[in-house]
């Protein structure tokens, strides 16, 4: 973060309101949510959290997200100014290293990584997470998480933050300054100081899903009966079916009772009215899944599930990639802003430096190596950089970029001679042979123009009315011919050329002249 992007420390008061603010502001007593009181927001992050454990496919999302963003840790990264993305990076300041120590030991319990993720998946749940922020001489020495449920923020109807107050489930109550709280909020619509969480969004399907999975679950712990009807006879007293009826839930229903006979006397007949809808249960949940990994932004491969139906087996790079660019990397956004503000700018007073999660690659190795080779054989790497990319040392001659293919492998600093050369090769024993060039040191490149050549004339001179030969171009810059008001004389490098150029005119115009003509 450098100086000039630094947010201030205090901005000017706001005119317009929050939304679900209520008169008066936010208190211990009122947070919001219409005519709700603190115990219904804490009813609703309960349900949540509850939610979040009965349902495994909220539970794999939200802790893949987590794993995901803080795969690499969290570290300090120098901002270059100038954008030079060689420029060598500065001594870190003392400032930084002290910042670096914090987030080597957070806290006494929890790594830095542990914090995170738990910060994460708190932004995931409840829409909203809290770091509280040790201080001690007027810098940041701990970090730890704070319960979600159990904070309540003090904010007048502006939405401006005055202070955090805790009341845990034990009645146990703390109060925090603004500065030893980071707030982190999920985006939601309207805005307001609370977020809006990817499980409140999917509340519906996942109740569905548990509804679901609870009927399968009865179901098997009776040992999927058949759905039966009991025709018994007319003269049975109530007693007699009462009777009937917990003999047959005894000895045929449950998993220790499949395969007994369901036997009557005296008439009584029994009939299956339908047989068991497992297979449906099975379907419901399935689309019920894929509705939660919907709202997570979470694709079915990196929970586990693998869709043969897909394209790659629902494990495509594609999936990958979207997954990292529209779920985890606006999530990780958002926390590294807090975190830079509160740790980096207020905590320490850091300028040139910020934080970030640095990327973990998760393609395969082969693809990997597909990759780099595919690199060092066009030459847009070195032989020595590929090496230092595996942490091998370099060899000798390692540092010129090469170019490789089936048959030929050149430096790219040749490339113009290799083109030549193979020109040559192709027009050799033809009457556009070109012959060879006239200087190895000095190789001249054809450009064509786009108007014919005079046949008539043999030495490849323009006629008044007639554009004139190919123009000879010299890659290094130095003139062909030299001009007319010099009066050196043409060394023999420059006569060289001249015969050269005049064999190949002449040798041009006699293989156009013998080209069949094409009336106009």
């Amino acid at each position: 973060m450098t100086e000039a992007a630094a947010a201030p420390l205090t901005t000017p008061p706001r005119s317009g309101f929050e939304f679900g603010i209520p008169p008066g502001g936010l208190t211990e007593y009122n947070q919001g949510l219409g005519v709700a009181t603190q115990t219904d927001r804490r009813s609703m992050m309960t349900q949540l959290f509850e939610a979040f454990l009965a349902c495994p496919w909220a539970w794999s999302s939200v802790n893949a997200i987590a794993r995901t963003i803080t795969a690499g840790g969290l570290v300090t990264d120098w901002v270059n100014p100038d954008g030079d993305g060689d420029a060598e990076q500065p001594q870190k300041p003392e400032n930084v290293l002290a910042l670096e120590r914090l987030l080597a030991y957070c806290n006494p319990r929890e790594d830095i990584r542990q914090l995170l993720r738990s910060t994460i998946a708190d932004l995931l749940v409840f829409g909203d997470a809290y770091i509280e922020v040790v201080w001690w001489l007027g810098v940041p020495v701990a970090l730890y998480t704070l319960d979600s449920p159990a904070m309540l923020p003090i904010a007048d109807e502006h939405g401006e933050i005055s202070g955090y107050v805790q009341i845990t489930d034990n009645q146990q109550r703390a109060e925090f300054a603004p500065h030893e709280v980071i707030h982190i909020s999920l985006d939601a619509p309207r805005s307001g100081v609370f977020g809006i969480s990817p499980t409140q969004a999917a509340m519906l399907p996942i109740t569905a899903w548990l509804f679901a999975a609870a009927t399968l679950k009865e179901t098997y712990r009776k040992g999927n009966p058949p759905n039966v009807h009991a025709d018994l006879p007319r003269d049975n007293s109530p007693a007699e079916i009462n009777r009937w009826t917990q003999q047959y839930m005894v000895r045929n229903v449950g998993p220790r009772n499949i395969g007994n006979p369901v036997v009557t006397k005296g008439g009584g007949t029994i009939k299956e009215l339908q047989h068991t809808r497992i297979t449906e249960a099975l379907a419901t949940l399935d689309q019920k899944r894929d509705e939660i990994l919907a709202c997570y932004g979470v694709p079915p491969a990196e929970v586990g599930v693998i869709e043969s139906g897909n394209i790659g087996g629902g494990t495509g790079e594609s999936q990958r990639k979207t997954y990292e660019t529209n779920t985890c990397d606006p999530i990780g956004a958002i926390l590294l802003e807090k975190l830079v503000y509160a740790l980096v700018t207020k905590g320490f007073g850091i300028t040139g430096w910020t934080l970030k999660f640095p990327k973990v690659d998760m393609r395969d190795s082969k693809v990997i190596e597909e990759i780099r080779e595919k690199r060092i054989r066009t030459g847009q790497w070195t032989l020595n950089r590929a090496r230092a990319d595996i942490g091998e040392p370099p060899v000798e001659g390692g540092d010129v970029p090469m170019f490789l293919d089936a048959q030929h492998a050149f430096a790219w600093r040749d490339v113009v001679a290799y083109v030549q050369a193979t020109i040559a090769a192709k027009l050799r024993g033809t009457g556009l042979d070109p012959g060879e060039p006239a200087d190895e040191d000095r190789p001249i490149q054809l450009v064509r123009t786009s108007e014919p050549v005079d046949p008539a004339n043999d030495q490849g001179e323009p006629d008044d009315d007639q554009p004139g030969p190919p123009e000879l171009v010299d890659p290094t810059g130095k003139k062909t011919v030299p001009d007319d008001d010099q009066d050196e004389k043409p060394d023999e490098s420059y006569r060289r050329f001249t015969a050269w150029h005049r064999d190949y005119s002449a040798r041009r115009a006699e293989a156009l002249e013998t080209l069949p003509r094409v009336a106009a």
